[in-house]
């Protein structure tokens, strides 16, 4: 395996850097109250470090945005994945996306800053939603077992919806914890009300 160069090496480093400085910050005070100067500051680098890797705070933002998302979706889906039950991988899949939204960072940078720093480009197709995947893993098992012929980009965009709707409602409710207990309620009624139904047809 060939070993990157130093300067690559620094580079990256650099960059990863910016990203986890910029998560934290953007995570204690929100998009709008952050600054650039802050930013540098606190990861102890020059301007022009930051603007070599980024053309400016939003395209920081879309970054840690990104990483998080990442982090979040691979969670969700090896939580989905641990179990060989479609519907309780499902169950177990929806679960860790409900504790994802309680958690500081996901409902600052993802569910609530993103609407108003990232909406344009979600709306040209410049934002490829990292959920889209992690609900086809999901899904997909379910499909194969218990939906054959249903269709997968169709189940994935309609959940994709849902999650939002949830996750917004917890994200913006005075008391996060019993609004994810709501949601919850919810879900679980749905996926009992469809079991039922196909276990009736089968």
């Amino acid at each position: 395996m060939a070993v990157k160069p130093l300067r690559v090496r620094q580079a990256e480093a650099t960059r990863q850097l910016l990203v986890s400085v910029a998560r934290e910050l953007f995570t204690e005070h929100g998009y709008a109250e952050t600054s650039v100067e802050e930013i540098i500051q606190r990861a102890g680098v020059a301007r022009g470090a930051l603007y070599h890797h980024f053309p400016g705070k939003e395209a920081l933002f879309r970054g840690v945005y990104e990483a998080v998302q990442a982090d979040t979706a691979s969670r969700v889906v090896k939580a989905a994945l641990a179990v060989q039950e479609p519907w309780g991988g499902v169950r177990a899949g929806l679960a860790a996306f409900l504790d994802a939204c309680l958690e500081p960072e996901f409902r600052r940078i993802v569910i609530l800053d993103s609407v108003s720093v990232l909406q344009h480009q979600a709306w040209e197709g410049g934002i490829e939603h990292v959920e889209l995947p992690m609900l086809r893993s999901v899904l997909s098992p379910l499909i194969d077992a218990h939906l054959p012929g249903l269709g997968v980009e169709a189940l994935v965009h309609v959940a994709l919806g849902g999650l939002y709707g949830a996750a917004l409602y917890i994200a913006r409710s005075a008391k996060p914890k019993a609004a994810r207990a709501d949601v919850e309620t919810v879900l679980d009624t749905l996926i009992v009300g469809l079991r039922s139904r196909l276990d009736h047809t089968a």
